[in-house]
């Protein structure tokens, strides 16, 4: 340990008080997480750490303070090092990686390894999304720029002109393309490595599910919200979880458009049963109102076809902007991102949050275990 070269963390900003009897207050501030670590100790201590630079061995600033004992320093180190505060000169690390600011935060947010070996970890995961909206597309987007390389897409819809004022991933030239084609060639020209298998076909009560996701999926992504994603997230999550794969639920749905998703991963999480359990509960007495309709008749036809031809259909009529749907899948891609980073400190609390323009401010609701079920209570 004596022997190693460590320096503070580059994300670190170290904050130093004086206090009676010489003693010091040290404050750690990682400018990446906004979190602070404090200590109070001696002056000599304050030193030691202005002199690690990473070029002199621990032994030989030990040498140059004169006054450590073996022990305190070794103690010393310990705690710098589990607190994530300095680090050792890596000559492995490529400090010009498209990365390295990521890895800069990796090192901060998870603390359970070095920050390039969490990235490698990213790197690994297979990722399932069902539906290529504006919501899932700024999210497949924003994975892939985080190293994500290994993808299966799955939507039946080709582009619209409707389409270009959300979907920050499609073109003029793409009216009339595939969704699944259109955001697999822009994934790939962010990244030439990754990897993507496309299904140009539509979610259905009895479609094989297996045939779109492989048993090495780290995660499904849900998007797809018709004809309401309550009811295709009942039928992926039921699939999913006695198979152990986790589903992300997708926000920034209908009049949804400035909300989260939520993670399903039980016994974690809530399941899926459980979840919608607790949206019926909570809108019980709310009956919608519908502004413009179709034919039952005709919805039902074209949910149960397998006919490729478009069919245009609009239920309540929600209007939104792409600044809407881009948060949405933001806010959701930091939860992703860290589940995919394997941090063992993740927090499984289920929240689904929604941000009010008008009001200016940030809501949250709770999804609950529901009592007797036995898929999360065991």
């Amino acid at each position: 340990m004596l022997e190693k070269k460590f320096y503070l963390q580059h994300t670190v900003d170290v904050y130093l008080s004086e206090l009676n009897d010489e003693k010091v207050k040290i404050t750690f501030h990682r400018m990446t997480t906004r979190e602070k670590v404090e200590i109070i100790t001696s002056k000599i201590i304050a030193e030691f750490l202005a002199l690690l630079d990473g070029k002199r061995t621990t032994q030989e600033i030990l040498t140059k303070l004169g006054v450590f004992e073996q022990y305190s320093a070794n103690g010393l180190i310990t705690f710098l090092l589990d607190q994530h505060l300095i680090t050792e000169d890596d000559e492995k690390v490529d400090s010009h990686s498209r990365y390295a600011r990521q890895i800069a935060y990796l090192d901060d947010m998870v603390l359970d390894r070095k920050g390039h070996h969490t990235q490698k970890i990213i790197e690994s995961k297979k990722v399932t999304i069902l539906g290529c909206g504006a919501v899932t597309g700024n999210i497949a987007e924003t994975l892939v720029r985080a190293g994500v390389l290994n993808f299966s897409l799955v939507d039946d819809k080709c582009f619209q002109k409707s389409n270009l004022s959300r979907h920050v991933f499609s073109r003029i030239s793409d009216i009339g393309n595939s969704k699944v084609e259109t955001l697999a060639n822009y994934l790939r020209k962010i990244d030439s490595r990754v990897n993507v298998t496309i299904f140009n076909e539509k979610l259905l009560p009895h479609s094989d599910l297996s045939k779109w996701i492989s048993e090495d999926t780290a995660l499904v992504i849900n998007g797809c919200d018709e004809p309401y994603i309550g009811h295709t997230s009942l039928k992926l999550g039921r699939y999913l979880q006695p198979r152990n794969i986790p589903m992300y639920v997708a926000g920034g749905f209908d009049a949804h458009l400035m909300s989260s998703g939520e993670l399903v991963y039980p016994p974690n999480t809530p399941c899926i049963d459980c979840i919608q359990n607790t949206f019926s509960k909570a809108l019980g007495d709310w009956k919608p109102i519908y502004s413009k309709t179709q034919d039952i008749h005709i919805l039902i036809k074209a949910a149960n076809s397998e006919d490729k031809k478009i069919v245009n259909y609009n239920i309540g009529g929600s209007g939104g902007i792409v600044m809407m749907s881009g948060f949405s899948a933001f806010l959701s891609s930091l939860k992703i991102i860290k589940f995919l980073a394997e941090d063992s400190h993740y927090n499984y609390l289920t929240l689904r949050y929604e941000y009010l323009p008008n009001a200016g401010e940030l809501t949250s609701f709770t999804l609950l275990k529901q009592g007797g079920c036995d898929v999360c209570n065991k």
